[in-house]
């Protein structure tokens, strides 16, 4: 990552993007990128065919020549930033061509605003036809497009007016917290019109952005003394097929959070018996009869010895995601297996949710009224994968958190499993394969799992969840390409010793989580940090744990 600064703005560059555009040290804009997707939402990898970069006193330019990586296509980024009186203005444009037609769902600018000073603050949007619309920015994760229609923008950020304007295609707003990103993403094509389409010969691409940033950066409020809360319950996840162990080798005694599927063999369910059972997904196969399905694997349950405290359970054709409006699969809906599911486990917490990302638990809520508790997951790679992006969806979980509380009616938030790569894949048949263990989008096997840089992460991960009152949730498998391995078992050993204990948090770019026993401290960044508490010197993305045994 080179870092550039032409008088008040600073920016990086990564990979041929502009990363954290900033002006008067106010984030204007996270990202702005160019990604070619394929038909299952995978960003097509690219290769470097030249760079120009040019820098001056009042003038920046940098030029990016690409092309696919394993697939036929070509494209040229320039962007140039200029000094203005008082701020400056970013100009870019981007090229995308094809020799022959390649099925795309995606191809041409993405932008990504930040959470910081945006969230809830006012919003002018300018459409295609001309017509400007006064609105806001979701404060509450907004389950769909808040926006649509887009031919410009403007906003102000924390003192620095920003205005946009976009050419070449009509483009669209996500939020897109809904997958654990940091960020709205302005982006083209209109999910409305027919996907994939083709990027050819015929139908190049040619595409133009400006933006425009004035002000100055208002003065922070000093930051509250961290209160003292409750610490999340940590668990380990099981799912027969993703793991192959029924209990973590090292933290044997670590309550479990198991998945399974009524069709799981009796010697499997024997293996899993023994041991904590906490909590209990149910994956319900399309076409079963529920009424019959679960009271059997009920009682298979109690002959195995698995007794769970909290039970949910899905129909899986919501695994897979589906927008807002529908249209929804056939067969039962997710609310309509808690009365047999209480009919089969009484007695028991009954859960509504999801098993895969908030995005999906966002567009089929469940009703509070009717269950125990609510749930959903989490990955950091749905969009992207470099290190700084995973990093960047650290900040955004405390609002899923709060958006989820405030669904829940009161309910607590007993959460699945939330690592860096991937459990299971909503938006194509699988995850993607990964054989070079690549920084890759929407992979299970990520290589990161098992490294400092995962265990840090996951501190991250707890202390969003203990501000925003999470009752539980996982942060690692028992084995696999999900597995706890190394410093991550280690954090999860720490948390599961201090389940409920009274702790302080610090959410800064330094994350840390004290108690009286002992502190994790983790540098979230990709720089050295110094220790809010003296000490030393913390490696980027790496971790401390005080107090273990």
């Amino acid at each position: 990552m080179r870092t550039i600064t032409l008088g008040p703005v600073r920016l990086a560059l990564l990979d041929g993007d502009l990363r954290a555009i900033r002006l008067d040290g106010v984030e204007v804009l996270r990202r702005l990128s160019y990604p070619v997707r394929d038909p299952y939402w995978g960003t097509h990898p690219t290769e470097t065919l030249g760079e120009i970069l040019e820098e001056g006193p009042d003038r920046f330019l940098y030029e990016h020549r690409f092309a696919g990586r394993g697939v036929a296509f070509t494209g040229c980024f320039r962007a140039e930033v200029t000094l203005l009186d008082g701020g400056a203005r970013l100009s870019a444009e981007v090229a995308l061509d094809a020799p022959a037609d390649l099925a795309v769902n995606r191809a041409g600018f993405t932008l990504l605003h930040p959470l910081r000073g945006v969230s809830g603050a006012p919003l002018r949007v300018r459409h295609a036809d001309g017509r400007e619309e006064e609105t806001v920015w979701p404060a509450l994760i907004s389950p769909g497009q808040p926006v649509f229609d887009i031919a410009g923008l403007a906003h102000e950020v924390e003192g620095v007016a920003v205005e946009i304007a976009l050419r070449g295609e009509v483009f669209e707003m996500e939020d897109q917290r809904n997958w654990s990103d940091a960020s709205f993403k302005t982006y083209c094509r209109p999910l409305r019109l027919p996907l994939p389409f083709s990027l050819g010969p015929s139908a190049p691409v040619r595409q133009a952005v400006e933006i425009t940033m004035q002000g100055q950066a208002r003065r922070a409020a000093a930051r509250a003394a961290p209160a003292r809360i409750p610490l999340p319950q940590v668990m380990v996840a099981v799912e027969p097929g993703l793991t192959t162990l029924p209990h973590h080798p090292a933290l044997p005694d670590l309550p479990r959070s198991i998945r399974l599927t009524p069709e799981v063999p009796d010697a499997v369910l024997a293996g899993l018996g023994g041991g904590r059972a906490d909590a209990l997904e149910i994956i319900l196969p399309e076409g079963a009869d529920p009424g019959s399905v679960l009271p059997a694997l009920a009682a298979r349950l109690a002959r195995a010895g698995l007794a769970p405290a909290r039970v949910m359970a899905l129909p899986a054709p919501y695994l897979k995601s589906h927008q807002p409006e529908g249209p929804w699969p056939e067969g039962p809906r997710p609310m309509e297996l808690i009365a047999p599911l209480r009919a089969a486990f009484p007695g028991v917490a009954l859960g509504g949710g999801m098993l895969t990302n908030f995005t999906e638990f966002n567009r089929c809520r469940p009703d509070p009224t009717v269950v125990d508790y609510v749930t959903w997951g989490g990955t950091a790679i749905v969009h992207a994968a470099d290190d700084l992006s995973v990093l960047e969806t650290l900040e955004a979980l405390p609002e899923i958190f709060a958006s989820g509380r405030a669904l829940a009616g009161g309910k607590p938030l007993h959460l699945g499993l939330f690592s860096i790569g991937m459990r299971s894949n909503p938006y194509a048949p699988d995850c993607l394969p990964n054989p070079g263990r690549e920084r890759l989008a929407m992979v299970r096997d990520d290589p990161r799992q098992g490294t400092g840089f995962d265990a840090a992460f996951a501190v991250g991960v707890l202390a969003g969840a203990a501000v925003e009152g999470v009752a539980s949730l996982a942060l690692g498998m028992t084995d696999g390409p999900l597995g706890a391995r190394g410093d991550l078992a280690r954090v999860m050993a720490w948390a599961a010793a201090r389940a409920g204990e009274a702790v302080e948090v610090d959410l800064g770019p330094v994350v840390a989580i004290r108690s009286a026993r002992g502190r994790l401290i983790a540098n979230a960044t990709l720089e050295a940090r110094e220790t809010p508490f003296g000490g030393g010197v913390l490696a980027p993305a790496s971790v401390v744990i005080e107090g273990e045994g």
